[in-house]
């Protein structure tokens, strides 16, 4: 098997919420390089983390596809591997030049006409003039530009910049190809032809990583999708299963089993005489866990001795108002319950595969409840180790010997 051309190990991007942070934190950020001290690890309060922790690799001639809402972190993570941000957490390596396609129009000049700009960034791509000269023709037809071609780029609608753009970014393979969304103003039939360019190109060695919320063109050219969910990369697998994730953690996909009695509605949130007060992870602030890893919750509650002869049962939802699992104390008997009203609760296998959940219940008694509370915890539960895309569940097993 051939080494990464790219490679992300934990990467993680940090922005700040004002103006007035990022002046007060950029200047103590230099005064700690210039005294050559290290930069803090740690999110500061104006800070959010934009992506956190996310970890791939892509081969020569592999394309994978970025995929998730807005917001998850997609463009953040092209920027990173092109080398216009920086990493405050972990590092990228590449292996090949990069040629992005993020910002619609941002590598054309205004003022010049198409067939200007075409020599200008052919030869930023390493052509020189008589090569451009036998490209020009097949850059223009392909981009169907012909007679604009003497124009200035000013005049251009978004879909001829991205025509022109992308034209002259695929005439010739190259190292590492990295596009954003810069398909979507295109019409349907330049689409078709862009991505008939992208797979010749794969098989010509060139490693892309494609952004797109478009899942016709995502399953036309990737070879498998990384999930990104708030900064998060929740799963990277099979094309199908991971736009099924996402459909299931956006609250797209509806599977309709009320009919066949098979989905639980939630019930209205109240609370009793004995009831929860607070759901949070035992072993840190952020709520977020692997699928196979332990899970430690605290659980805090009111209610003191009554408590024990209640049951605690906790749901865990998804997105698409499916429940998913539950634990029932009912079934544990050395569940120990703590007067003062708070207990830790471990689940030595947490069997849910990636994706978001609403951890809600309560308390019941005699089949009734007593309590209930329908959000008590939001928990993502990323896929470990990132290699392939699980089903609505994981189990644990024990592989042993046969006697025979």
């Amino acid at each position: 098997m051939t080494s990464p051309v790219i490679r992300c190990e934990r990467a993680g991007k940090k922005f700040r919420r004002s103006a007035l942070a990022s002046l007060r934190y950029g200047t103590a950020d230099l005064l700690r390089r210039l005294c050559r001290r290290p930069l803090p690890g740690t999110r500061r309060p104006e800070e959010f983390w934009a992506l956190h922790d996310v970890s791939f690799e892509a081969r020569r001639g592999e394309c994978i596809g970025i995929i998730g809402p807005n917001g998850a972190g997609k463009s953040t993570l092209l920027r990173l591997i092109s080398g216009d941000y920086r990493p405050d957490q972990g590092c990228i390596t590449r292996n090949g030049a990069v040629t992005s396609l993020i910002r619609l129009g941002a590598g054309l000049q205004p003022m010049l006409t198409g067939r200007e700009n075409i020599y200008i960034k052919c030869s930023e791509l390493g052509f020189g003039k008589a090569e451009t000269d036998g490209l020009l023709d097949q850059i223009a037809a392909f981009s169907g530009l012909q007679k604009s071609l003497d124009l200035p780029v000013r005049r251009y609608s978004d879909g001829m910049y991205a025509r022109l753009e992308f034209s002259i970014a695929t005439c010739a393979p190259m190292g590492i190809l990295l596009i954003d969304e810069v398909l979507a103003v295109g019409d349907v039939a330049f689409q078709m032809r862009c991505l008939q360019r992208l797979n010749q190109l794969k098989q010509a060695g060139t490693t892309i990583l494609f952004v797109s919320h478009s899942e016709m063109n995502v399953r036309h050219i990737a070879d498998r999708c990384l999930l990104l969910f708030d900064g998060e990369a929740l799963a990277l697998g099979e094309t199908d299963a991971l736009f099924r994730k996402y459909y299931e953690a956006t609250g797209f996909l509806d599977r309709a089993l009320e009919p066949l009695g098979l989905a639980p509605v939630m019930p209205a949130d109240f609370s009793g005489d004995i009831h929860l007060t607070g759901l949070l992870l035992a072993d840190g602030d952020a709520a977020v866990v692997k699928t196979g890893h332990p899970l430690r919750l605290r659980v805090r509650y009111e209610g003191g001795a009554k408590v024990a002869s209640a049951t605690l049962l906790l749901q865990f939802w998804s997105t698409t108002g499916l429940l998913m699992a539950s634990f029932d104390s009912s079934l544990h008997g050395d569940f120990e319950w703590d007067p003062r009203g708070e207990s830790v609760l471990e689940l030595p296998f947490l069997g849910l595969s990636a994706g978001v959940y609403r951890v809600a219940g309560g308390f019941r008694l005699g089949g009734g409840w007593l309590s209930y509370q329908s959000k008590l915890l939001d928990l993502s539960v990323l896929q470990p180790h990132l290699s392939e895309a699980h089903g609505l569940v994981a189990l644990e097993g024990r592989l042993m010997r046969s006697n025979g």
